[in-house]
């Protein structure tokens, strides 16, 4: 399997995945409080999400190169 992008790249990136993880329990947090609508704020940062990554997704694989 090929990898893309130089490894310094993938360094600095990789600190921003783990901020990701404590997003993550922010938001699991966030969803069990039933008097803010915990299922709709789900719903919602679940559909954004995915929008987010199909917009985002093919403007990496441009600008990030393949190594051969």
């Amino acid at each position: 399997m090929q990898r893309r992008g130089n490894e310094n790249l993938r360094h600095f990136l990789l600190p921003g995945f783990c901020a990701g993880l404590t997003t993550f329990s922010a938001v699991a947090g966030l969803t069990l409080e039933p008097k803010e609508g915990g299922q709709l704020f789900l719903f919602h940062n679940v559909m954004f999400s995915m929008v987010v990554i199909v917009v985002v997704l093919p403007i990496a694989r441009k600008l990030i190169p393949v190594r051969s």
